[in-house]
């Protein structure tokens, strides 16, 4: 019934619910069954909605136990502007802990890189930390793997808030694709004045733009985070030598540094060699010695060398190589105590590790083959205060704080009244409006000058729009931003690209100079008002053609396991959506294969099986249903599981499984996913993770899907310093693949070209973030070729579970199906992913923890199912050890791992060089020559052609071809 305190406007608004669904509950106390147009389903009665025959609840009954179930307490933290547009609520993103009060009524750090934010009761914070923190897995105070967590931790520079405000709280009050606009109201003003203040920020941008309401002066308040001194050199004295050709021995230079700490004990400092052996600019290997003033006698100098001092091994990392126009640089700092510490330049010498290798430190800051002369000075200076003034022209400001540096553009006639360092300082803004902030690569004048050219066009909306061209078999993806322009005549803005853009950039010569760190590795910089990217789509098979040669076996394990399945009293094992969403997965893996052995009955057993479940969860009733949250436009399973309920946590992941399935049921019978049964319900559970259709305002856009991030977000309200996180990307691809099948198999090309964008992208971050397949991302002295999950701030070799590496790991690969062919783009990486993977697990089991340290103890069909994608022989021998012992992870059977495994030693390997003109064809290749797979789900010849130039006429079905 309709709430009797609510009019029927404001109830609409709120519930996404139109006109016509009043009519339609109007009409059911007149006619029984009235049935409304699809994409607006018809409300039958107040707790029930249909969709074909497909019904889901809009209330949240209680369990079986009478207790109230998991749902969400928060209230969207919106503006009112926000609620009377009726844009639906957003969640799942970078910034989202803005929007979800869960810890915080402001928010907690928002990473959009390269700044981060985060809101406080007095403004915006802001900061960039270009310095990654690196840390070790320990055991009882021991060290049992090396670099398992890297971290570029927020750090504040500056806080940006109008004199004198105090908000209660810091909304939401507008949003595009990748930015936000956040919106603080002070609370303690007089009523009859309205003060506000308003500031757009988002992935990409070195801006942050700030608009204010009312006639309170801005102010800048500057602060300064710690910095950890035994990782980063601050303030150093520097010595370096340039074009360095010669061949390395091999081992670690020899460090000689006489040093004088006056009167002063327990100063703690350290020496740093750094090499770029190619000169190609990055840093190859570093070795660290650290060492501590202990004479308390003036003028008494103290000799350390390395032969005696022994490097730091937290701090030494990198592998040896031979000098080719290199570089070295020599960083002397200190990290602890005070008072100043001096360097007597004739007894300090470097000893390279090549021929003729010995150089002295010059009083030009040079590495020199004569002997120095003079002293240099380590001064005691505090860290400064606030900020410190590096360039100043009326309403430009360039200050440097916390090592990084920001330009400060007012509007014209606007003043700095400030020195060359300050904490603070407030601007009536010449009675504008407007201010923004810039974080900039280097301090220094022809910078931020170029900089002032874009400060004041104002982003104040970003769009995505994709193209997936099946002839080149690449998805084209267009970024665009609008501005309105606050002062002069410039209307572009500036994007800071990560690396799974840049590297796929249409025009690479667009990118300028300019280059920030970030967690995700450097990012760079063009201008304009868009860019766009072309990034290569691989294809997908909903499975892998059988081995004729296994044709025996797997019927046989196809017997045992449809066997297994009906000989219980419960056919399904698990009711909440993640757990019984597996159980589909396993059961469409297995139709797949029955299918190919003409298994007809058994096929459509399953097949059965998979539709009497499905509308077991799309009946309305208590026990399995679905729920539509008002409040944040959500659709919820229940039971559910993981915070899928109460945090909007891994909605992908787990109907993922659920859309596959049912991909799976129109392959075989495709009226069940007529509009008119229930094929409307199949494409909500598509909208409520993946909503491309910018005018349905019952879901937001792209709720799951960072478009510009490249990859989705696990968790609802991102509430963690860290900012938001995922983890199983393997499973948000199995999202991606699910979408390509079911558009295919439904002639839907809408949501086949949605998966074919999000499989394309995802794989390209997953390869770059997860993976680092080519070594440019992670720190150098992190210590694994993968993390187990990111974060905003980073990555970690870990789970939310579990330190095992055999999950860590796993956790990324799973399912293993036909959408997991990306995984093997780069054989030699698979290899050393597993021999990561071994030795990791050898050094978690010999570190304490239980298991056997020479072999796997979990997950090994997943595995060896991962390892098969490079060496099929040598992952069938490994497998066979466990093949009769080991239980199947919950999501596979033997049946599976069996037909993938030999399916693959028949294939081959995946080639990624060849592609098709239809999502649903791959090629294998082997020293034989090549195989094409290809499915046609349709009920007519389909004619496909290859980039090679292998074209072939397909009959309906899974077929391959040779050439």
């Amino acid at each position: 019934m309709l709430a009797p305190n609510r009019d029927s406007e404001s109830f609409c608004k709120q519930t996404k619910i139109t006109y016509w669904h009043l009519l339609g509950w109007i009409a059911v106390f007149a006619v029984a069954n009235v049935m409304l147009d699809l994409q607006a389903p018809n409300v039958v009665h107040a707790q029930i909605a249909s969709v074909g025959k497909a019904k889901y609840r809009i209330d949240l009954p209680a369990d079986r136990d009478g207790q109230p179930r998991r749902t969400i307490e928060a209230v969207p933290s919106i503006s009112q502007h926000l609620k009377r547009s009726g844009h639906p609520v957003p969640s799942n993103d970078w910034c989202s802990s803005l929007v979800w009060p869960k810890q915080n009524p402001y928010s907690l750090p928002m990473f959009a890189h390269p700044l981060a934010m985060q809101a406080h009761a007095d403004g915006l914070g802001v900061g960039y930390n270009p310095i990654p923190h690196v840390t070790d897995s320990r055991k009882d105070g021991r060290v049992i793997q090396a670099g398992t967590d890297y971290r570029y931790p927020y750090r504040e520079s500056l806080i940006v808030g109008l004199k004198g405000m105090q908000s209660e709280s810091c909304v939401l009050d507008r949003y595009s694709d990748w930015t936000v606009t956040a919106l603080w109201r002070d609370s303690a003003a007089d009523q009859t004045k309205v003060n506000e203040l308003r500031a757009t920020f988002g992935h990409g941008l070195p801006f942050v733009y700030f608009k204010r309401t009312g006639d309170k002066p801005l102010k800048v308040r500057f602060t300064n985070a710690k910095v950890d001194r035994s990782r980063t050199p601050v303030d150093p004295i520097v010595f370096s030598l340039d074009e360095i050709t010669g061949k390395h021995s091999r081992e670690n230079s020899q460090i000689q540094l006489t040093v004088d700490a006056f009167e002063n004990v327990g100063v703690g400092c350290k020496a740093r060699l750094s090499y770029d052996f190619d000169g190609d600019g990055r840093i190859d290997r570093v070795e660290t010695m650290g060492l501590m003033a202990t004479d308390p006698s003036p003028d008494s100098w103290e000799i350390y060398e390395s032969d005696a001092k022994p490097l730091d091994p937290l701090f030494t990392y990198g592998e040896f190589a031979d000098f080719r126009g290199g570089s070295v640089k020599l960083e002397f700092w200190k990290c602890f105590g005070e008072g100043d510490l001096r360097l007597d330049l004739s007894r300090c010498n470097v000893q390279l590790p090549i021929e003729d290798g010995q150089f002295f430190l010059g009083e030009d800051s040079s590495l020199s083959q004569q002997v120095g002369k003079g002293v240099a000075v380590l001064a005691d200076e505090k860290d400064a205060a606030g900020a410190q003034v590096f360039y100043r022209d009326e309403n430009v400001l360039g200050v440097t704080v916390n090592g990084t540096h920001y330009g400060l553009f007012a509007p014209e006639g606007a003043e700095w009244p400030v020195g060359d360092s300050f904490e603070e300082v407030t601007t009536d803004l010449a009675g504008k409006d407007f201010l923004s902030i810039a974080v900039l690569p280097v301090a220094n004048t022809k910078t931020i000058r170029r900089f002032e050219q874009f400060a004041y066009a104002f982003v104040t909306d970003t769009r995505i729009d994709f193209h997936y061209d099946p002839e080149s078999a690449r998805v084209v993806t267009r970024f665009s931003a609008k501005t309105i322009i606050e002062q002069g005549e410039n209307t572009h803005t500036m994007f800071a690209l990560y690396r799974h853009q840049h590297l796929n950039l249409v025009r690479r010569d667009r990118l300028t100079p300019d280059l920030y760190e970030s967690p995700r590795g450097q990012m760079k910089v063009v201008v304009g008002d868009s860019f766009s990217t072309s990034t290569p789509f691989t294809g997908v098979l909903p499975a892998l053609p059988c081995d004729d040669s296994s044709r025996q076996q797997l019927g046989k394990l196809l017997d045992e396991f449809v066997g297994g399945i009906m000989s219980r009293q419960n056919r399904f094992e698990r009711s909440d959506t993640y757990w019984n969403g597996k159980e589909f997965g396993k059961i469409a893996e297995a139709i797949q294969i029955a299918d190919q052995l003409g298994q007809t009955e058994q096929r459509d057993q399953l097949v059965q099986l998979l539709k009497t479940r499905l509308e077991d969860w799309f009946d309305g009733k208590d026990e399995l249903f679905f729920y539509y949250d008002q409040r944040w436009d959500t659709l919820v399973g229940y039971p559910d599981s993981y915070g899928s309920g109460e945090q909007l946590n891994d909605h992908h992941f787990h109907y993922s499984y659920f859309i596959k399935a049912a991909a799976v049921v129109a392959q075989f019978d495709p009226e069940w996913v007529a509009p008119e049964n229930y094929g409307g319900m199949i494409e909500l559970l598509i909208r409520n993770c993946a909503n491309s259709d910018r005018e349905d305002l019952r879901f937001p856009w792209m709720r799951f899907f960072d478009p510009y991030a490249g990859h989705s977000w696990a968790s609802g309200h991102a509430g963690f310093a860290s900012g938001n996180n995922q983890e199983s990307s393997s499973e948000s691809m199995n999202f991606a693949t699910s979408l390509i099948l079911y558009g295919e198999v439904t002639k839907n090309q809408r949501i086949r070209d949605l998966g074919v964008y999000w499989y394309a992208t995802e794989a390209e971050a997953i390869r770059q973030y997860w993976f680092d397949t080519s070594g440019e991302v992670f720190p150098r002295r992190y210590g694994h070729s993968c993390v187990g999950m990111i974060w905003g701030d980073g990555g970690t070799y870990g789970t939310w579970w579990t330190a095992n590496p055999e999950e860590i790991h796993g956790i990324n690969f799973l399912p293993l199906n036909g959408g997991s062919l990306y995984l093997a783009r780069d054989a030699d990486y698979v290899r050393r992913n597993h021999r990561d993977l071994v030795d990791s697990n050898r050094k978690f089991h010999t570190g304490g923890n239980p298991g056997d340290s020479e072999r796997f103890d979990r997950w090994q069909d997943v595995l060896y199912e991962h390892f098969a994608l490079a060496d099929p022989s040598e992952a069938e021998q490994r497998f066979q050890v466990y093949a009769n012992k080991a239980k199947s992870e919950f999501g596979e059977s033997r049946l599976h791992t069996t037909q993938w495994i030999s399916s693959l030693k028949s294939l081959g390997q995946f080639d990624s060089e060849v592609s098709a003109n239809h999502p649903t064809a791959v090629v294998f290749k082997k020293a034989s020559g090549r195989s094409y797979v290809i499915s046609n789900f349709q009920s007519k010849p389909l004619n496909v052609k290859f980039s090679d130039g292998a074209r072939f006429t397909v009959p309906p079905g899974l077929h391959m071809f040779s050439d």
